[in-house]
């Protein structure tokens, strides 16, 4: 059983932390790595921090740590979820500050939006969830990792600082009709011009439908609700790139119109 008083103390000394922009490190609970009840009781406060702070409304969800890459690069092996807020989303083709940031990444997604509510999800039924997505696009989720080590990490930190997301940038939507299942989409990263890495759709959870599958079954067991409109950041398909001062990055996704940001 969870623990309030001592959960709400873990909330406060993160929220300190993040503000005085101090390096990373796990989250400890009586000395033990805090489960998942922890938390996302921990995130729920530090978005609700940052709401009052002003930085809006849920917009939709990331879903983290989705595919190999990403497992491998931060040494864990599940999903998680962080909430995206409206004031924290960038147009494509604007800059982004360094400075704002204790260490500024960038990973390399699709994101999805949703038309209407999900049915309930059970094993075998993703393809159900066609008809729940309306539009498409290429996008970079924006993350603060705050420095970290990775030899360390552990998931469940990582998603009581809200899953690390500082934003989202979306390209230029289309319809998600164009895309068909969104599966087997390949990916390409250029920095100033050249490429430096690549990937592809189906490399988050075997398909953009499981993850969002996964996320109607977390939401279902969390008791909240998936609205029309608000966005799902599906996975970066590449591990996190750390951009420096003067670089001009580029995700190209399939047959979607790119997403650009310069980065001052």
């Amino acid at each position: 059983m969870m623990d309030t008083a001592k959960t709400n103390a873990l909330a406060a000394q993160l929220l300190a932390d993040m503000g005085a922009r101090t390096k990373y490190k796990p989250l400890r609970l009586d000395g033990a790595t805090i489960d998942a009840d922890t938390a996302y009781e921990v995130q729920r406060q530090v978005v609700q921090h940052a709401q009052q702070a002003g930085a809006g409304q849920v917009a939709g969800y990331k879903i983290g740590l989705t595919s190999g890459a990403m497992q491998r690069f931060c040494g864990v092996d599940e999903p998680i979820l962080g909430r995206l807020l409206t004031g924290r989303q960038v147009q494509s083709g604007t800059t982004v500050r360094r400075a704002d940031f204790v260490r500024l990444g960038l990973e390399s997604e699709l994101a999805l939006r949703i038309a209407k509510p999900f049915p309930a999800m059970r094993d075998g039924n993703v393809f159900a969830l066609l008809e729940c997505i309306d539009q498409a696009a290429a996008a970079f989720e924006i993350v603060d990792d705050r420095d970290a080590d990775y030899s360390s990490l552990d998931a469940y930190s990582i998603a009581a600082e809200n899953s690390w997301n500082a934003g989202m940038i979306l390209g230029p939507p289309i319809s998600a009709r164009e895309l068909g299942s969104f599966g087997n989409l390949q990916g390409r990263l250029l920095i100033n011009g050249a490429e430096v890495a690549q990937g592809n759709s189906s490399d988050v959870l075997g398909s953009p439908l499981n993850v969002m599958a996964w996320l109607g079954r977390f939401a279902q067991r969390a008791g909240f609700s998936l609205e029309p409109g608000q966005w799902v950041l599906t996975g970066s398909m590449i591990a996190t790139k750390f951009p420096a001062v003067g670089d001009r990055v580029r995700f190209e996704l399939g047959s979607l119109p790119p997403v650009e940001i310069s980065v001052v």
